[in-house]
């Protein structure tokens, strides 16, 4: 995959979080906003698509419809990815019998099985792993590119029980852990019902 090799780089340089509210902006570094550019058409375009898990199996982002889902864009060789992973199993721990969902899309080579086992168990992923293939990856992180010409990693797509993308934040502030903001929003969501 052209696009992991190409996300590795992106993932060193990623800048803070930036949570994009309004989806017309994103909040960039120093001040400024560009045009965010999250293809909701392109993303429900691979909802049904069959995506492989290190386990063999399979699923589709459809799988889920009618859940707050939480899709994680990550890669074993991205350390922000490496400590968000926990926060993300703990929230999943948390609110997965109230309707939420956590899909963690590995960005990693599918040859690279062994690291991406180990890194789930050493996170602690309980929650559903694949492999984000070139038109998954496409449809989700093109248009997030950021001054490398790389879209950076990790990236959080969040998607309320309709299926309308509600958040979407860019990158981890290694000096704030990311579990508030998330659960913040997962109970506002799960409040509208």
């Amino acid at each position: 995959m052209c696009f992991v090799a190409l996300a590795s780089l992106a993932c060193n340089t990623a800048a803070p979080p930036r949570p994009v509210g309004d989806l017309g902006t994103v909040r960039a570094a120093g001040g400024g906003s560009r045009s965010a550019a999250v293809n909701e058409r392109a993303i429900e375009g691979v909802r049904r698509l069959a995506m492989s898990k290190p386990d063999g199996t399979s699923f589709k982002l459809a799988d889920f419809d009618g859940k707050i889902v939480i899709v994680d864009f990550w890669a074993t060789y991205c350390p922000p990815c490496r400590k968000q992973a926990p926060e993300l199993a703990e929230l999943w721990q948390r609110y997965h019998d109230k309707g939420v969902e956590v899909v963690g899309m590995s960005l990693d080579d599918v040859k690279d099985q062994t690291e991406v086992l180990d890194f789930i168990k050493q996170a602690g992923m309980n929650y559903t792993v694949g492999y984000a293939d070139d038109r998954l990856s496409a449809a989700f992180l093109s248009g997030t590119e950021d001054e490398t010409g790389q879209p950076p990693i990790p990236q959080l797509f969040i998607f309320g029980k309709d299926g309308r993308l509600i958040e979407h934040v860019i990158g981890y502030d290694q000096n704030h852990d990311m579990l508030p903001l998330l659960e913040r929003i997962v109970t506002e969501q799960l409040a509208r019902n």
